[in-house]
C-alpha cells in the first residue's frame, strides 16, 4: 500500500473544499476508497491527492492506495489507470472511476459516496424497486469527458442502480485518457455508455431508462 500521500488537489480550492465538506458531513454509514495509481505517472500522482483531499474532509472516509503491481483493489483491474473504486463493508460496491473524477464529474463523485454512504438522492419507491429486483449481471461503462455537462447525469444513473443491485457495476471512464477505448467503440460524442463490453448507448438516460435497457442486455447475454 502506498503511504504517506499528500492531501493536496489543484481541483480542489478553499471555496469547493469547504462546500464539500459540508456535503461529507451527512455521511452516516462509513465510505473507503480505493485506488490503484501509478506515482510515477502525472495523472496517477494527480488522483492520488485528489483521493486524498477528499477523504480528508470526513471521519467517514477512508481511503487507501495501491500501486499497478500490487495486488490491492484487483476489483478495478489494471487496464485503465488511474482508477478509483467505492467500498463499504469492506465489500467492493461495483462503482468505479477510471481518470481523476474532476470538472464536472466531481458531482457524480460525491453523489456516488453519499448514495453509498445513505446521505444521497431519493428516487422513487417503485423505481427503487425495479432496481433491486433485476436479476442480472452487468458492467457498465460511461464513458466521459470532464468538460461535458451532460455526462454526470448518465454517471449519477448508472452508480445508482449500482448502489442498489449488487450485480451492476458502473464505471466512470474519462474516454480522453484511453484512446485505444475511443478506437475500439468508434467514440465522437460523450456520454457513451456501453454494457457487458458489447452494447453502447449514446447520450444522457435516465435511471428508468437505463433500467429497462439493462433488462434488455440481460436478457440477451
Amino acid at each position: 500500500m502506498i503511504q504517506n500521500i499528500a492531501a493536496k488537489s489543484s481541483l480542489i480550492d478553499e471555496n469547493l473544499r469547504e462546500n464539500l465538506k459540508k456535503i461529507l458531513d451527512r455521511l452516516t454509514e462509513t465510505i473507503t476508497v480505493k485506488a490503484v495509481v501509478d506515482m510515477d505517472s502525472e495523472k496517477g500522482k494527480e488522483m492520488a491527492g485528489f483521493l486524498a483531499v477528499i477523504t480528508s474532509l470526513s471521519s467517514r472516509l477512508e481511503f487507501e492506495a495501491y500501486g499497478p503491481e500490487e495486488d490491492g483493489a484487483a476489483e478495478l483491474g489494471r487496464e485503465y489507470l488511474p482508477a478509483a473504486g467505492l467500498y463499504k463493508g469492506g465489500r467492493y460496491s461495483g462503482i468505479a472511476f477510471h481518470g481523476v473524477p474532476g470538472g464536472q464529474e466531481i458531482n457524480s463523485f460525491v453523489l456516488a459516496i453519499c448514495n453509498l454512504a445513505g446521505a444521497g438522492k431519493d428516487i422513487s419507491r417503485w423505481t427503487k424497486r425495479k432496481i433491486e429486483k433485476l436479476d442480472v449481471k452487468v458492467n457498465i461503462k460511461i464513458c466521459v469527458s470532464l468538460a461535458c455537462h451532460h455526462c454526470p447525469k448518465a454517471v449519477a444513473a448508472c452508480q445508482q442502480m449500482a448502489v442498489l443491485n449488487e450485480g451492476i457495476e458502473a464505471e466512470m471512464i474519462d474516454a480522453n485518457l484511453f484512446p485505444s477505448l475511443v478506437e475500439k467503440y468508434k467514440i465522437e460524442r460523450v456520454p457513451l455508455t456501453i454494457l457487458n463490453d458489447r452494447e453502447t448507448v449514446p447520450g444522457v438516460k435516465t435511471v428508468e431508462e437505463m433500467v429497462d435497457i439493462v433488462k434488455k442486455v440481460a436478457k440477451n447475454k
